[in-house]
């Protein structure tokens, strides 16, 4: 069995990955090609494109690499063409993806997309790409399938495929604490600054700031894989409640009082988990500009938008220095203000996702769709 899967993003290398190996627990002979990252290439992925490469980021950036974009459909158009793979799996990334799902028609190949675009912000028309393109779309949003019936669209809801990702190194919190040499007399503050080296770059230097403006709380920063040691040390400074861990972004979450997390899944991860955060982010004013004009967001953070309005406060870091500095520790306060409405609703958030398999259930639809 052959799996072309097509995953433009670091989370969705992950995603892609853990759905991978569940389709190997149903056919242990399957090979993978396509794009991804490291997770899917350990799977023996054969990559015609990695997911740095894919790592486009808003709409300035999109109109400069399009000679690049579109050799990547060329190149993977043709690779379909030849491979004739069972099933091609478009794991999110939806710029790139729906456009592909069009090109696949001809080939008359089950495509099932991973991740459904999320249309109810804008371009609501992409569920009508869904329906005509797609054999199969798999929903990891609950409230995604009353568009889907409403549509007549064939999906099916798995649950969020982050809870697969919840993987922790630290059995109890002494070990946490021992390892970052805090007494847990203090609170502590989670930072998450993301896995992207501009999303860092723009960040850090307004959490660090923040932070040194708490000599009564720990802080303890997440370093992803693909960050370097250098990169994120260099807004550290040498203090004994300011602590760096790599390798423990769920330990973090679990183990934490409070998050500050810059924008993204993880903002949905730490919801999960039923803590309470401040969503950071950074963009250019023309890319937030044009969000805006161009879509239904009114909110940044999934959590947000699942609970219909900003139930966590959300800092867009524009300024410099101590500006940015200020709308943190705004925002760190707001929530603090407000804490036991927002942990309330997010035990009600948590709730939604539990008990779920996502790639387990993933998988298992997918055998349906090609033993049809």
């Amino acid at each position: 069995m052959k799996f072309f899967i097509v995953a433009g993003e670091a989370s969705g290398d992950v995603h892609g990955a853990n759905l991978a190996r569940e389709l190997l627990k149903i056919y242990p002979n399957a090979e993978f090609s396509g794009t991804g990252g490291i997770n899917l290439k350990s799977l023996g992925q054969k990559q015609y494109f990695t997911d740095s490469d894919m790592a486009i980021i808003g709409f300035v950036e999109v109109f400069k690499k399009l000679p690049f974009i579109f050799n990547m459909f060329s190149t993977l158009e043709n690779a379909v063409a030849e491979e004739k793979p069972d099933a091609v799996i478009l794991i999110d990334y939806p710029g790139f993806n729906l456009r592909f799902a069009k090109k696949l028609k001809k080939y008359n190949i089950p495509v099932i997309y991973f991740i459904a675009p999320q249309f109810w912000i804008w371009h609501y028309s992409r569920i009508f790409t869904l329906k005509e393109y797609c054999n199969l779309t798999i929903s990891i949003l609950p409230f995604e399938m009353e568009y889907f019936k409403k549509e007549n669209v064939n999906a099916v809801y798995v649950g969020n495929p982050v809870i697969d990702n919840f993987k922790f190194n630290f059995s109890n919190k002494n070990e946490f604490l021992k390892t970052l040499s805090f007494s847990g007399n203090r609170k502590i503050v989670g930072i998450l600054p993301g896995s992207r080296k501009r999303e860092i770059s723009s960040l850090m230097s307004a959490f660090i700031d923040a932070a040194l403006e708490y000599d009564d709380i720990d802080f303890v920063i997440s370093k992803a894989d693909n960050i370097s040691d250098e990169l994120i040390k260099q807004f550290v400074p040498e203090k004994n409640n300011i602590k760096i861990l790599p390798k423990a972004q769920y330990d973090i979450m679990k183990y934490s009082d409070f998050i500050w997390a810059c924008s993204g899944t993880v903002t949905l991860e730490t919801a999960i988990m039923k803590k309470p955060m401040i969503i950071v982010y950074s963009a250019s004013k023309i890319n937030v500009f044009l969000a805006k004009k161009l879509s239904n967001l009114r909110t940044i953070g999934l959590p947000n938008i699942i609970a219909g309005y900003e139930l966590l406060p959300e800092v867009h870091c524009v300024g410099e220095g101590s500006a940015k500095k200020e709308l943190v520790i705004e925002a760190y306060n707001k929530a603090l203000s407000n804490i036991d409405a927002i942990n309330e609703e997010l035990a009600k958030i948590s709730a939604v996702f539990e008990g779920k398999t996502p790639s387990k259930t993933a998988a298992e639809k997918i055998a349906e769709i090609l033993q049809k």
